[in-house]
């Protein structure tokens, strides 16, 4: 039996009663796919079932916005992504596509909120070219700053930051002290990228992967190996539009 649930935020989820002659309480489950699913167990009728259910709304409405973030949007369907999720700066932007008479595609960032593609949006690759580019701008802001504040932190000296868009590397250093970063990098955790430009400032002093490199890094990143194994691949997993695909 499928009901409707309205949400704090208005909006409607709908929910699949059902009925059960084990179960002994009332439960309920809400899963990627099949949605939010209430047992009803034998001898509770239905407005104990409903009162029930909307006393958990605050319960649901937690667990949907967990969900929502922690599945990765399709790409089957759309090349174009709904929402970015900065998990680097911790900021989730809705992205907004609206048509306009200008021939190319303007963008309007409103922090913590949303992106919105203006313009001529009917080509997807152009709109993938516009968000990547919006992106490694805000990649320069916000990895400059962090990698900057990593310095003052351990005392490493690098001579310059550039932010790019490496297809199977995350950062880089030269022999001069030059750091390139990757503005997909604001798409990973933010232990993940601590660990990353932690990496290449050690590389200012050790440009090798020795034992003494590593035990620099260790010095400012302890633990770092998880991460260093869990980040192989990474690349690849990413949304065909940050990579150009």
């Amino acid at each position: 039996m499928m009901k409707a649930l309205t949400l704090p935020d208005g909006r409607t989820l709908n929910y699949t009663v059902r009925q059960s002659a084990r179960a002994k309480y009332l439960r309920m489950q809400l899963h990627p796919n099949k949605g939010l699913v209430v047992t009803q167990p034998a001898g509770i009728g239905s407005r104990q079932v409903h009162d029930w259910v909307n006393s958990q709304l605050a319960w649901v409405a937690t667990t949907l916005s967990k969900i929502e973030r922690e599945t990765p949007p399709a790409t089957t369907d759309s090349p174009l992504p709904e929402r970015l999720e900065l998990l680097a700066s911790g900021e989730s932007l809705r992205v907004i596509y609206t048509p306009t008479a200008r021939k190319n595609i303007g963008l309007d960032y409103v922090a913590h909120h949303t992106l919105t593609l203006s313009g001529a949006i009917s080509d997807p690759e152009h709109c993938q070219f516009a968000l990547r580019h919006w992106l490694r701008g805000y990649a320069q802001l916000h990895l400059g700053k962090q990698l900057q504040q990593l310095a003052d932190e351990t005392g490493l000296r690098y001579t310059r930051c550039s932010v790019k868009g490496q297809q199977t590397r995350w950062g880089s250093c030269s022999s001069s002290g030059n750091i390139n970063l990757n503005y997909k990098l604001m798409l990973l955790p933010p232990e993940w990228v601590r660990y990353t430009l932690i990496h290449e400032l050690c590389h200012t002093v050790e440009m090798n992967h020795s034992k003494r490199f590593w035990a620099l890094v260790t010095q400012f990143a302890p633990g770092y190996e998880a991460i260093h194994a869990a980040m192989k691949g990474a690349m690849g997993r990413l949304p065909g539009w940050v990579n150009g695909a």
